[in-house]
């Protein structure tokens, strides 16, 4: 048999003869073994005896390195040295001391394990970051980076005249709701018992104004503040709609000369709103005489002075005036004016009363206000409507808290119904004149964003932004020969019966009969004011 065996190649057909593994094949098999297909566990067995173990760990590395698949683990150097010890236990030919061939075996397979886990990672990443660092970085990374500035692109949506018609209905709820909520936040900045008259739909024309640049959040919080459903199609188109003759209005933006302003904004801004921003420049006295000139330009010079002065760290200031021009349709007799008493606080004064024995008004009590209704015509599809406690001793504070968009809608619905009956008239001759910090009305309605987190990025790349001033002026006259009204950033009341007495405080407003919501509206408690 050793004749025969010394004539057999290669090693694997010498075990399979029964053949002793020579030394002249090991040493071959040593130096072509990272070459070999895979390891033969019966050299293995035979080797474990004549090397060390850091030895053998080391050729069972090259071996399982040299494999053709590098993802195959069925014969892993762990595998190797288990086939080695069924082998070795199984063959009573080979001389072998069991209790160190445990030892050794128990050591190679933890080594094993140990080196494998080390190699694995060794290999894995040469062969994935040469590859995948120098040829994905140089392309993602410019695509990745985040944008240095928010922006939000500002267009003027194409609208038909249906879609205008069906954007100004929209429009003229939202103004309603939007007109209460901010009445019901001057309530919380004016004192007790004054008088008080702002233009809501001033207002929302300046706050939609700004949301034609807003973005995310600030847009968002716009919307909900103007009661405007998400995204409004076609708004700036209706606001636009909803002048009259009689009414004038006009929007304004002033910003500092560094903050730079987007082209954008500019086109759009004109095209909707007829204006431009402007520039203010270093000298603060110069500003508010630009802006105050603005201002008397636009109230035919009813408000001449808005502001009294600006913070020299001046960023953005938001402007709206209005002005309101109409007259009765049936006016009264100066001749018929004279001094009648007026209910004010807990005393009585004397004031100059408009009077007429038979003028169109249509009127009736409401049971939820318990408040007298009044309705009285003016030029131009404008009304005057007024509301007033039912008794003396009804408080006027009562009839305000209860008053909200529902009851408000259902009120003038029916006053579209009433029809005008010559009535005796007596009412007030007005003349009141109030101004307002907007920025703290706003705060009151919940809407921080002015002070606060403002994103403009359709107006300007300056994420950084506040509004330095937000004021709202109103001047309210009521006259004989018709109504004169302004405001910069109207009057009700009722009376059932044939006759309608207006001798205690009331709440009032300038309604747009034509698209229906408050130009103007507020209280008097003192006409004389």
């Amino acid at each position: 048999m050793a004749e025969n065996c010394t004539k057999v190649s290669p090693l694997r057909s010498q075990r399979a003869l029964g053949c002793p593994l020579t030394r002249s094949w090991e040493q071959v098999w040593r130096r072509q073994g990272a070459r070999s297909e895979k390891v033969p566990a019966d050299v293995a067995a035979q080797m474990a005896f004549r090397l060390t173990p850091l030895t053998l760990l080391l050729l069972l590395l090259a071996w399982d390195g040299a494999s053709s698949d590098p993802k195959d683990t069925s014969h892993r150097p762990t595998e190797s040295l288990q086939e080695i010890n069924k082998e070795d236990n199984a063959e009573e030919d080979i001389p072998r001391n069991l209790t160190t061939e445990q030892t050794v075996s128990s050591a190679l397979l933890t080594t094993t394990q140990q080196f494998t886990q080390t190699t694995t990672q060794a290999t894995s990443q040469p062969t994935t970051q040469p590859t995948t660092q120098p040829t994905t970085q140089p392309t993602t990374q410019p695509t990745t980076q985040p944008p240095t500035e928010p922006f939000c692109p500002v267009s003027i949506p194409s609208c038909s005249d249906s879609d205008i018609n069906a954007a100004e209905e929209m429009l003229g709820e939202a103004l309603i709701d939007f007109s209460l909520k901010l009445y019901h936040a001057f309530l919380e900045v004016k004192e007790a018992e004054t008088n008080m008259a702002f233009s809501p739909f001033s207002i929302a024309s300046l706050l939609s104004h700004v949301l034609l640049g807003a973005g995310d959040q600030t847009k968002r919080n716009l919307e909900n503040i103007l009661s405007y459903p998400k995204d409004f199609p076609c708004i700036h188109q209706a606001l636009k709609a909803f002048t009259s003759k009689g009414v004038t209005s006009a929007s304004q933006i002033f910003h500092r000369a560094d903050l730079a302003i987007r082209d954008a904004f500019v086109n759009a801004s004109q095209s909707l709103y007829g204006s431009s921003p402007r520039v203010l420049s270093n000298d603060s006295d110069a500003n508010v005489e630009l802006i105050n000139s603005w201002v008397a330009k636009n109230t035919n010079y009813k408000i001449s002075q808005l502001l009294d002065s600006l913070p020299s760290d001046t960023q953005l200031v938001l402007l709206n005036a209005i002005y309101l021009s109409a007259k009765w349709k049936t006016t009264f007799d100066h001749k018929k004016t004279r001094m009648e008493p007026f209910h004010f606080k807990s005393s009585v004064i004397k004031v100059p009363m408009m009077s007429s024995k038979k003028y169109p008004v249509a009127h009736f009590i409401d049971p939820t206000l318990k408040a007298k209704v009044g309705w009285l015509q003016l030029s131009h599809n404008l009304s005057f409507v007024i509301l007033v406690p039912q008794h003396l001793k009804q408080r006027l504070e009562d009839m305000e808290q209860a008053l909200n968009p529902t009851v408000f809608k259902a009120i003038m619905r029916k006053l579209e119904m009433v029809k005008f009956h010559p009535t005796l008239l007596l009412m007030p001759r007005i003349k009141v004149k109030t101004s307002q910090d907007m920025l703290g009305i706003m705060e009151k309605m919940e809407f921080f964003d002015f002070v606060g987190d403002l994103n403009l990025c359709g107006l300007t790349k300056d994420p950084d932004l506040q509004v330095s001033a937000m004021q709202h002026q109103t001047m309210l006259e009521l006259t004989e020969s018709g109504v004169e009204a302004a405001a910069a950033s109207a009057i009700s009341v009722a009376r059932t019966l044939l006759s309608f007495e207006v001798q205690q405080p009331f709440l009032f407003l300038l309604w747009d009969q034509q698209h229906r919501f408050p130009v103007f509206m507020g209280r008097i408690y003192d006409p004389r004011a």
